[in-house]
């Protein structure tokens, strides 16, 4: 509501400002008519009496009048009859049905002025006869006067009367000096919208910037609270468990009555060792990274973690492929953080390969000095709907999983500001990498 009522007032004075202005500039051409105006009524009233070439001269005066580059398009005067008596210019502007009309006004044609004129009946002049103007010399002679009319008879201003004069005058330097004020005005207008609009649009993304900044702080204590209650309730799950998991370990080493019992105890533990793998990954997702950065060997890293998994490879025939990474292959990285990234995604790639296929580990340079390492694995590759799911907490595509591996990939990559993902593999089966990683 304030910009809208701004952008009012704004529009309101530059209008406000075009009228005065366009005012000022008509008034200019409205005092140079008058004065033409005044000259011509002048030169009739005081100049008709001086002789029969009169209306000759003021004919030439009129003509002179409208010569380019004058800005009066046409002259005129008019008897009462309708009879134009002199004119000059382009006489088609005049407006023979109003011309007796007196004032002024704007129209097509360009700015018109009438005003009206009455002279008396033109006067002769008197003189002196020859000689003095006496009759005779004598006494008791008395001056002759003699009458001699100097007036012209063909004059049509002899006999006096009512009379209009009409002046036109072209007005399109006016309006084109009008038409730049409006423009100009206007784009004050629309400059002044602009800022408004660039104010207010800057404003609400201040201000929902600065709320989605509170939303987000809030969720970000909240989340840091829940998870430092969650990690706390995992610890205090983890020891109880682990005292279970020992009592009931001794009871099957020490041998049960019955085989059935010796069954569920032996399941107990190993439900009790599940429970304590999920907590443990818990714990490794919820934990704060702050990576302690040195240069790691890649391959050393891949060699340990085939050891490790030595078991799973040989259960599934499944051969740990990474001849192509280098010794001298090194990239700046937490080494635990590291190992535990690579390990869950080369396990990943293993539980998903078929029996009899390889698991390829290798690591790519990039032109800007960057890094990616890949897992690529033969599998089935993942469908096309759960993609934008991976990486997600507790999300799996296996029965068994857990789905807090590949987000414990992704809060490491996140740690170090590198990029987690997954690329179907030509052919079939997975790609999953970790980019950008400088050397």
């Amino acid at each position: 509501m304030v910009i809208v009522l701004a952008l009012g007032a704004l529009a309101w004075w530059q209008h406000h400002e075009y009228l005065h202005e366009r005012e000022l500039t008509r008034e200019t051409l409205h005092g140079q008519a008058h004065s033409v105006m005044n000259a011509l009524v002048g030169g009739i009233e005081a100049h008709r009496n001086r002789g029969r070439f009169f209306s000759d001269q003021m004919q030439g005066s009129l003509a002179g009048l409208v010569q380019a580059p004058s800005i009066i398009l046409a002259v005129a005067f008019r008897s009462e009859d309708g009879r134009l008596v002199l004119s000059a210019g382009k006489t088609e502007l005049l407006d023979t049905s109003s011309a007796m009309v007196a004032g002024d006004s704007w129209d097509a044609a360009g700015f018109r002025l009438v005003q009206r004129l009455e002279l008396p009946p033109a006067q002769g002049g008197v003189h002196e006869g020859g000689g003095g103007g006496w009759a005779g010399r004598g006494w008791g002679r008395a001056p002759v006067a003699e009458t001699s009319n100097h007036v012209d008879s063909e004059t049509p201003f002899s006999a006096g009367g009512k009379f209009a004069v009409i002046l036109v005058l072209d007005c399109s330097q006016v309006d084109a000096r009008c038409r730049r004020a409006a423009w100009l005005r206007a784009s004050v207008v629309a400059a002044g919208a602009l800022v408004l609009f660039c104010v207010s649009l800057a404003w609400r993304v201040t201000v929902q910037a600065a709320g989605r900044a509170r939303a987000m702080e809030t969720e970000a204590r909240h989340l840091r609270d829940l998870s430092q209650a969650a990690a706390g309730l995992a610890h205090e799950t983890r020891n109880p468990l682990g005292l279970i998991r020992g009592w009931t370990q001794r009871l099957v080493q020490s041998g049960l009555q019955s085989q059935q019992q010796q069954e569920q105890a032996q399941a107990v533990v190993e439900e009790c060792d599940r429970v304590t793998a999920r907590i443990n990954q818990f714990l490794a997702f919820a934990r704060p990274c702050k990576p302690k950065l040195e240069s790691v060997d890649v391959r050393e890293v891949v060699d340990e973690l085939a050891l490790l998994l030595e078991p799973d490879l040989d259960a599934k025939n499944v051969t740990l492929n990474h001849t192509t990474l280098s010794p001298d292959k090194t990239v700046e990285a937490d080494r635990e953080m590291l190992r535990q990234a690579l390990f869950n995604l080369i396990q990943n790639a293993v539980q998903a390969s078929p029996d009899g296929q390889a698991v390829d580990v290798s690591i790519h340079g990039g032109q800007d000095g960057s890094s990616r390492i890949e897992v690529a694995d033969r599998g089935s590759g993942v469908p096309a709907e759960k993609v934008e799911s991976l990486f997600t907490p507790y999300f799996t595509t296996r029965p068994d999983g857990t789905g807090l591996g590949l987000a414990i990939v992704r809060h490491i990559a996140s740690a170090h500001d590198w990029q987690s993902g997954y690329t179907p593999r030509s052919g079939e089966g997975s790609i999953f990498w970790l980019d950008r990683i400088r050397d």
